[in-house]
């Protein structure tokens, strides 16, 4: 008994490291000329994003109506097999879509092989999972390969971690993967200075997205507390050297902002989603190790369906409002940052 269990998690193990280029739904026709840069950011997973951003991302690829299939999107994951580019494919009525699984356990080769994928890609998105196997990327041909689709006017994007990976500064999940712990906004308030939060750098530098740091599944997660203890965690730690004001782009499940190439945001929703926060620190914070954290930042709720902003230069027309976090109240938010 003991060594069948033994042979079921080798098993398991092994399906669950199988490099694999997936067939491509459809057939790659060339684009002549793309309408980008442009960055897709959806706060929850690919089937919980709106379908209005695949009919925005076709238009940025071929600058039509949508009518016209076109436009050739490559889907990057670090884990799950459960591929869903058909529907992309369908809904987004795309000359073709194909998926990489690239899982942690994949060389170094392995991962530099998908780049000339890539390169032939208009539109490069990285599926949700854990961001601690996409910034392990970092440095690769992949990598490089990714930021030229964007250099020549392709589109950019993810959803979940595949979103929490876009920003300046990635919170990356590596420190909380080996203690085998996730960061919550009850635990990050408590103790601002817990192990558990790590951050990467330097894996990409969007324009719209400097000095940024994204999360996802925002207000069904309640992820605000979380992120403001990144943002003093960055500012207190010198992550970005000599940066001052540090923002948050928290994005709940169900919406989506789409980046234009001006760095214009527009945000858009399914029914019952909460759309954006943007969020923004400029003081040093004060943070003791094990002691609760209070800190005050301004916030902005774009919320609406069709909500443009200008997250190129942190503008936008919703009211900004102070809100501080305090871990030794309960609630810890005065006021809520939820509310109206």
């Amino acid at each position: 008994m003991t060594l069948g269990i033994v042979g079921a998690a080798t098993s398991r193990a092994e399906a669950a490291c199988q490099f694999t280029i997936f067939p491509r739904h459809g057939t790659y026709e060339a684009v002549a000329h793309l309408h980008g840069p442009g960055l897709v950011l959806d706060g929850g997973g690919m089937t919980d994003a709106p379908e209005s951003t695949l009919r925005w991302l076709h238009r940025r690829l071929l600058g039509d109506d949508g009518r016209k299939r076109g436009g050739n999107v490559v889907i990057l994951r670090a884990s799950d097999a459960d591929v869903d580019d058909a529907r992309s494919f369908k809904a987004g009525n795309f000359a073709s879509v194909q998926t990489a699984l690239i899982p942690p356990c994949s060389t170094k080769a392995q991962i530099d092989s998908v780049a000339p994928l890539v390169d032939k890609a208009d539109a490069v998105y990285f599926a949700g999972g854990d961001q601690a196997n996409y910034v392990i990327w970092k440095g690769s041909a992949l990598i490089a390969a990714v930021k030229r689709v964007y250099a020549r006017g392709g589109v950019v994007g993810g959803g979940s971690a595949g979103l929490a990976i876009q920003g300046a500064v990635v919170y990356d999940s590596v420190a909380g993967d080996r203690l085998n712990v996730e960061t919550h906004t009850a635990d990050a308030v408590r103790n601002p200075l817990e192990p558990r939060i790590s951050f990467t750098t330097g894996l990409f530098a969007w324009p719209a997205l400097a000095d940024t740091i994204t999360d996802t599944h925002l207000v069904v997660r309640d992820r605000i507390g979380r992120t403001i203890v990144f943002l003093a965690r960055i500012l207190r730690d010198n992550v970005l050297p000599g940066v001052r004001t540090v923002y948050g782009l928290g994005i709940d499940e169900g919406s989506a902002v789409v980046v234009d190439p001006d760095g214009m945001g527009t945000v858009l929703n399914l029914p019952g989603s909460k759309g954006a926060y943007l969020i923004r620190a400029g003081t040093m914070p004060q943070l003791t190790a094990g002691q609760p954290f209070k800190y005050t930042v301004q916030i902005s709720h774009i919320g609406a369906e069709g909500t443009r902003f200008d997250l190129l230069h942190k503008h936008t027309t919703q009211p900004w409002k102070s809100v501080t976090v305090d871990g030794s109240r309960k609630p810890i938010y005065s006021p809520n940052p939820y509310s109206p």
